[in-house]
């Protein structure tokens, strides 16, 4: 966790001073693999410290802090890029970063497990390469890329988006952003702690219903109804993180559990990958409500994915 936290900021650092775009490029593929080692490392331990029927709550707790962060940073960066220059919104986050891995390596503590690193290594042997394992780290994983969709697309085109339909200028637009992202404080554990009374499953299916009818109904709002949709959508969105992380690390496979979540990250991580780039080529064809209209549509193929997961 230390050196994917150092390498992270460490990287993000670099890139506030890159000279041009392919080191800007080189720098954020770095960060991009500090910052992707936290997940299946943080998930898996609040898992091991938890009960089974806390964990929808206890993640939802978990990614709170996710959602904190999440509303600081686009408002601190667009306001710091605006008054000074983009560079020193680099610079400052990232030295937050490395205050961050600092805190970890003096004041966090390896969780005491009671299974023998022998037993632990024998049981994650014996199954790791069990089919049936692989098929459901498969499933998940699909779910994982569909299901976070719409919600990568408004992180990545967001700002745009308002700035060109509704005549706004950066700030505002990053305000929206960060309302985006604040909301998810009380969505992940509402809908953690939700789940843990009426079952994961059934929690995800209300969600993505939810994220799906939300990104097409915004491509009809005016600004005031945007806000309230972008509430709305980051209560959803945040909340389906949390129920997922509660689900999966409730499955015993806790030898493994590591590499299971570590596999869903990925597959999270490749759908802001290949959704950026696409929503981008479509926008430019299309316009931004037509391709918004279209991950819509795509984001409800989580549902059969779904339902033929089985977790037992």
């Amino acid at each position: 966790m230390i050196l994917g936290l150092f390498l992270y900021s460490f990287a993000t650092l670099l890139g506030g001073l890159s000279q041009n775009i392919l080191q800007l490029a080189f720098t954020q593929f770095l960060a991009g693999i500090g910052g992707a080692s936290y997940h299946p490392i943080g998930i898996t331990l609040v898992s091991f410290v938890v009960s089974r029927k806390r964990l929808g709550q206890s993640q939802g707790f978990h990614q709170t802090g996710g959602a904190v962060g999440s509303f600081i940073a686009p408002i601190l960066s667009a306001y710091i890029g605006v008054a000074f220059n983009w560079r020193y919104s680099f610079i400052l986050l990232s030295l937050f970063g490395l205050a961050n891995a600092l805190i970890v390596w003096l004041g966090m503590a390896e969780p005491s497990l009671t299974d023998s690193q022998e037993e632990k290594d024998k049981d994650a042997t014996k199954i790791r390469f069990d089919s049936k394992l692989f098929r459901l780290t498969l499933l998940l994983s699909c779910f994982g890329f569909v299901n976070i969709i719409t919600f990568r697309a408004l992180q990545s085109f967001l700002t745009t988006y308002a700035t060109e339909k509704y005549a706004i200028g950066l700030g505002p637009a990053a305000q929206l952003l960060a309302l985006l992202q604040i909301v998810g404080i009380f969505g992940s554990p509402l809908f953690g702690r939700l789940s843990d009374a009426i079952g994961r499953k059934t929690t995800l299916i209300i969600l993505v219903l939810c994220q799906s009818a939300i990104m097409y109904s915004i491509t009809y709002a005016s600004l005031e109804v945007l806000a309230i949709l972008l509430g709305v959508m980051g209560l959803a969105a945040f909340g389906s993180l949390a129920v997922g992380d509660g689900w999966v690390t409730g499955m015993k496979f806790r030898a493994v559990m590591g590499t299971i979540i570590g596999s869903i990250s990925t597959a999270g991580f490749l759908s802001g990958a290949v959704v950026a780039p696409a929503v981008g080529f479509l926008a430019d064809q299309f316009g931004f409500e037509f391709s918004f209209r279209v991950l819509a549509v795509t984001a409800l193929i989580a549902l059969p994915i779904l339902k033929i997961i089985k977790d037992k």
